[in-house]
């Protein structure tokens, strides 16, 4: 799919943000407020567009700042390109960079959370040109061997099915938001121009066909556990908001770094599922301002 495809919400979606060249990629930005920079960090196989609800109730006061990594949403997803999470941070470095951002607070989700722990790492090594003011992760299997993946995501994650999930992937258009809400609590969240808008992104430049691609995430997390999870070790201030009903980041991952970082705040939501930035944004964005404040 190409733009001129889009269905109407889409277009009022891309034409409410712009696109930056970095590391020479097309990456889509939409930003909202003026203030201290909060930086939203998205998850897999979604993009930038979960967070519209939760900057909702954050832009006014603060420049809300929601980018869609390589791969994802309206960014650029070339075939020719290994979407590491390192080339990702990469990205995320120069977005603060192409938006003079020197300090910012940083919010993630899902695998967005291992692009912080990434950005926590280069920080503490004394590299990373944006200070770190405050981070806050969501739901997010930082701790991979804890999670619960989805049925697809073990097909994903196997050399032996990865030809089943190619399959799948080449038309996932059919059911893609079927599967989004299969993880969540408040399905109803989406509404009908959400799953237009959605559809939309994830068939964008063949989008659906990044995800084998885009899923080698899991196998990083397991590489790299010491470097990132060191990091959120080391990492202040930092909180956790943590939905209690999560079927693939489940509560006891969030319990168990809760445990592992004794100096993180940690909130736990009741009732909501792995998507809890779209099922429940005001409450999302409620703890996320009280934080930046504190």
């Amino acid at each position: 799919m190409d733009a001129s495809q889009f269905s109407a919400p889409t277009r009022r979606w891309l034409e409410s943000g712009r696109h930056i060249d970095i590391e020479g990629k097309r990456t889509f930005v939409y930003e909202r407020g003026d203030g201290p920079a909060v930086l939203l960090l998205h998850g897999f196989p979604t993009s930038g567009y979960d967070w519209r609800g939760v900057i909702d109730g954050l832009a006014d006061g603060n420049h809300c700042v929601a980018l869609d990594f390589p791969g994802y949403g309206l960014s650029d997803k070339p075939e020719a390109y290994s979407y590491s999470l390192f080339q990702q941070t990469d990205v995320v470095e120069g977005l603060t960079k192409a938006l003079a951002i020197a300090e910012a607070h940083i919010v993630s989700h899902d695998v967005g959370t291992s692009v912080h722990t990434e950005l926590l790492a280069r920080a503490q090594e004394g590299r990373l040109g944006c200070r770190i003011v405050s981070s806050t992760f969501l739901n997010g299997s930082m701790l991979q061997e804890m999670a619960t993946i989805t049925p697809f995501q073990k097909l994903l994650a196997s050399n032996e099915t990865l030809p089943q999930a190619m399959a799948i992937s080449d038309n996932m258009s059919v059911n893609y938001v079927d599967g989004l809400k299969s993880v969540m609590k408040r399905p109803e969240c989406l509404g009908d121009e959400d799953i237009a808008a959605m559809n939309d992104l994830i068939a964008y430049q063949d989008g659906n066909r990044r995800l084998p691609a885009l899923s080698l995430y899991m196998r990083e997390r397991y590489i790299h556990r010491e470097r990132w999870i060191g990091a959120l070790k080391a990492a202040s201030p930092v909180q956790f908001i943590w939905a209690d009903g999560d079927p693939v980041a489940n509560v006891e991952m969030g319990r168990a770094l809760a445990k592992d970082v004794p100096q993180a705040k940690y909130t736990e939501l009741a009732g909501l599922g792995h998507f809890l930035l779209m099922e429940d944004p005001p409450t999302v964005a409620k703890h996320l301002r009280e934080f930046i404040v504190a």
